[in-house]
């Protein structure tokens, strides 16, 4: 019995399964980004005129900011990249499965595997390079000179 068939296919299962969990934890992130800042409006609402509250809400601001740039800037270019490794790794299998095959038909499917399998592959490094660059280019909100003046 040759195992390998079962192996890929199990490993390309896991594949999916992970990807698809990795996108609905950051897209339930989102989620509960948008009620961390309904909250801190309510927070800087109740602080009032008290510094030391004030001081707190700007910290749980600044975590909520920082967050938020990962979120609306970083994030979704790896989940982009993530489904487009995805489509890379099962075009590839598709190119293998074809291939094993004689005739015409299976060198038609395992070019037009191999083209899908090419045009992921472009996509994915693609999104990966556009988030390692937005996280080294894109400036990140501080409130260190406000510390520094006080």
């Amino acid at each position: 019995m040759d195992s390998w068939g079962a192996v890929v296919g199990l490993g390309l299962v896991a594949a999916a399964i992970g990807v698809i969990a990795f996108v609905r934890y950051r897209g339930r992130e989102t989620a509960m980004l948008r009620g961390d800042v309904a909250l801190a409006r309510e927070l800087r609402e109740l602080a009032g005129d008290d510094e030391v509250r004030l001081a707190a809400v700007d910290e749980f601001e600044l975590a909520i900011y920082q967050r938020l740039f990962y979120a609306s800037v970083v994030a979704p270019r790896i989940r982009s990249a993530a489904w487009a490794l995805l489509g890379t790794a099962l075009a590839v299998t598709a190119a293998l499965a074809a291939d094993s095959g004689d005739g015409v038909l299976y060198d038609v499917v395992t070019i037009a595997a191999i083209i899908v399998a090419v045009v992921f592959a472009i996509a994915t490094l693609t999104y990966a390079v556009l988030a390692i660059y937005h996280t080294a280019t894109t400036p990140r909100v501080s409130f260190a000179e406000s510390y520094a003046s006080s």
